[in-house]
């Protein structure tokens, strides 16, 4: 799908916010920094995160005015239908309106094309429940799915991504718990799609849907987790089946769901580490803490104030001996501050592209030049 935003733009934005992190880690100087933006240039309209707020509020309040104002031409007619027909013009022209403001005013996700955005989804499910009412939510998921979906594609929104997450692993447990059989085995397909929507994405380097690519991967591991966690599975089967009880009762396969519920967190962090993937260990050391709680709901024999005298104890002491441990590098993980190590060899890549030098990979050497050369004299 043809994409609303200038994909060139976009490019150069990226350029443009690298040269910023680098110019931060002290490897261009301001001048080097202010060439590349001239070089790449971007003409996105993108207010700081207080004006994006209220450009939000003014639009969103401007849309209900108009329903409100086009609303007046409808009042004899009145009924399911004629409402229908208000909103479907109201998505239109939002939808109008949105196009216009990014081609003219080079809108970029700044607060008035998103409350756009949302107002035209808004308005486009109102006759979907009007006029299937009594519809099966198989209906409303499938629906929900097409429209987010789409409306991702084309303007790569944070929200809409996360609609498209939520309508399809919805949809799967409508038509999971349909049957008895597949719903004993609802969560191990949660943990199937969820995978199979992180592998899908893993490699995707899109920059235009860089952000989007994010949440699906974040949203996917916590998934992915809480489908094989005994105590979103305990607790989730005794809602399930209407299990009033004030324990749950024991689920089948629940060794499967310990060792999930134990290897998985441990998985997260040790390929978060390997892959110096920082979303993945996060996310690795949340799950852990989340499994620590699963065991204490069950198991634990102490109280509150016990648990959280050891679990200081545990954490501080784990806390010094990996910082201890990992003061000199090793497995190419360091205690150090990203900014003062990761990007220490792109000196050299800079000096083969400017200057057709070959860059080495042991005892880096830099020559002279006006920009390239390593920070040998005043002009880098």
């Amino acid at each position: 799908m043809k994409k609303a935003y200038n994909l060139h733009w976009i490019e150069n934005l990226y350029i443009s916010q690298v040269s910023s992190r680098w110019r931060a880690k002290n490897l261009l100087t301001p001048e080097q920094e202010a060439q590349i933006k001239v070089e790449f240039p971007e003409e996105f309209y993108r207010p700081g995160i207080f004006v994006k707020i209220g450009l939000f509020i003014f639009a969103t309040i401007a849309c209900s005015f108009f329903v409100g104002f086009i609303s007046i031409f409808f009042l004899e007619a009145g009924g399911d239908d004629a409402f229908s027909f208000l909103s479907m013009i109201a998505c239109v022209c939002y939808l109008i309106s949105l196009e216009y403001l990014i081609k003219n005013r080079k809108l970029f996700h700044s607060g008035v094309d998103n409350a756009l955005l949302y107002a035209a989804i808004t308005a486009a499910f109102v006759p979907m429940f009007i006029l299937f009412e009594d519809a099966d939510v198989l209906v409303y998921c499938i629906f929900s799915l097409i429209l987010f979906t789409l409306a991702t594609l084309r303007y790569a929104d944070l929200l809409t991504t996360i609609g498209c997450f939520g309508a399809l692993f919805t949809l799967l447990a409508s038509l999971m718990l349909k049957f008895p059989l597949s719903k004993a085995l609802l969560p191990f397909a949660i943990m199937i799609l969820a995978a199979g929507i992180y592998f899908s994405i893993r490699n995707n380097r899109s920059l235009y849907y860089a952000d989007c690519i994010k949440v699906l991967k974040a949203l996917s591991l916590v998934t992915f987790y809480l489908g094989g966690n005994y105590f979103i599975v305990r607790e989730g089967n005794a809602l399930l089946n209407e299990l009033n009880l004030p324990v749950s009762p024991q689920i089948a396969f629940a060794p499967v769901f310990y060792f999930f519920t134990t290897a998985i967190p441990a998985f997260y962090v040790i390929a978060g580490l390997k892959r110096h993937d920082r979303v993945l260990f996060i996310i690795g050391l949340l799950t852990f803490a989340f499994s620590i709680y699963t065991y204490r709901s069950f198991f634990s024999q102490l109280t509150i104030a016990q648990e959280l005298l050891v679990a200081g104890i545990v954490m501080i002491a784990a806390a010094v001996s990996v910082i201890k441990y990992l003061h000199t590098p090793k497995h190419r993980v360091s205690d150090e501050q990203e900014g003062q190590r990761k990007l220490a060899n792109l000196e050299a890549i800079w000096v083969a592209q400017n200057l057709g030098q070959a860059p080495q990979e042991n005892g880096l050497e830099f020559g002279g030049g006006n920009f390239g050369g390593g920070g040998a004299g005043e002009v880098y």
